[in-house]
């Protein structure tokens, strides 16, 4: 049963207990609580309607760039601001490509980052429309969403939302190039190394195929062994197993997490279905028209949704005590060198921070067969 369900369930036994109304609370809501509740699992099915509806979303094309209004006017109604960042790509044999990716940014009450990306482009094909309604849409669907809850409710780190152009394959170019995919992920983490802010850059989660009728999150070898599982956790916790199944394959998932982990940040996580329609890989609907609507579920994207605000809360909260430890004065004190090093006590501060956020030494060699409850 949807945690909304269960929760209205218990309000009703409440009301039923007796005449008199329940006292008002002592203390505003749980800030987690608030989430579940703003987050509208019919509004993320409705975007991923509309994605959908514009057909072909391939770079460059007149459905990417209605794809790019509709989503900068959903953000608007959110009153959420956001911009366009174009990037350019440069490849031997073809025209240079320009990407617009749209970027929203969020407050939390630090200025370091989450950033959450998913793809709002399709593949190009030469045969048939290309939908990519799970393949690509679906993550910008869910991510719109999300964006919409944490403008609401903050985490306890700034948030940057970010739709990325180029994601799907390219399909132009000689043989070399026409498979080639995820240069938006790519151009962006690019950005951002030269901008100085991969260092800032606590977590970063990359969403697509999400919303398949048949989910199964693929456990993904590249991802952060520690924030990873935390996702397994708290499907757990909520009763959704079945989308991140317990003993699920370690499996290797290309997404747009990649582009950042080749540039050395290694707190990234892919959430993207292993398949996408059935449980062999590739699957049924891969890269074919029957990647629409009739092969969804707006259960996958609620699942998705609420899975990822139980984890990223978890996680937020337990990276934001590590913090405060790391700057207390009592840490300072303890941390100053006798010889007189004024700089131990930061140095400290950025160990502590740094044993936060470090990779598992076995990640990246994870056994291949099934994995039972991973251990932090």
């Amino acid at each position: 049963m949807p945690l909304r369900s269960l929760l209205l369930l218990a309000f009703a036994v409440v009301a039923c207990g007796g005449s008199s109304p329940p006292p008002a609370p002592l203390r505003p809501p749980d800030p987690e609580t608030a989430r579940f509740d703003a987050f509208s699992p019919a509004r993320a099915w409705a975007s991923l309607e509309a994605l959908s509806a514009m057909g072909s979303r391939a770079s460059g094309t007149r459905g990417a760039r209605a794809a790019r209004e509709m989503l900068r006017d959903r953000l608007a109604e959110a009153s959420i601001e956001s911009r366009e960042i174009v990037t350019r790509v440069d490849l031997d044999g073809i025209e240079p490509i320009e990407l617009t990716h749209i970027v929203a940014d969020l407050p939390g009450d630090s200025a370091q980052l989450f950033v959450l990306v998913a793809p709002y482009d399709s593949s190009r094909f030469d045969d048939g429309e290309f939908v990519g309604a799970n393949d690509d849409a679906s993550g910008a669907a869910l991510l719109l969403e999300l964006a919409r809850v944490f403008a609401a409710y903050p985490l306890p780190y700034a948030t940057r939302v970010v739709f990325l152009d180029g994601e799907g394959r390219l399909g132009r170019g000689g043989e070399d190039l026409q498979n080639l995919r995820g240069l938006g992920s790519a151009s962006f983490a690019e950005l951002m190394d030269e901008a100085g802010e991969l260092h800032a850059v606590r977590l970063l989660v990359s969403f697509n195929r999400v919303c398949d009728a048949d989910l199964r999150i693929a456990r993904d070898l590249g991802s952060h062994r520690i924030y990873r599982e935390e996702f397994w956790k708290a499907a757990a916790r909520l009763g959704y197993s079945d989308v991140f199944p317990p003993a699920a394959r370690f499996e290797s998932s290309p997404g747009g997490h990649e582009a950042f982990r080749a540039r050395g940040l290694r707190a990234v996580l892919a959430i993207e279905g292993s398949g996408n329609g059935g449980e062999d890989v590739p699957s049924g609907y891969v890269d074919g028209e029957a990647d629409d609507l009739a092969h969804c579920a707006p259960e996958s994207l609620e699942k998705i949704g609420v899975v990822t605000l139980a984890a990223l809360e978890t996680i937020g909260t337990r990276l934001a005590k590590i913090d405060r430890f790391a700057q207390s004065p009592l840490l300072e004190l303890e941390n100053v060198d006798p010889a007189g090093d004024a700089g131990a006590a930061s140095r400290g501060g950025a160990d502590a921070r740094a044993a936060g956020d470090a990779q598992d030494p076995r990640e990246g060699v994870e056994p291949s067969g099934p994995a039972g409850p991973a251990s932090d």
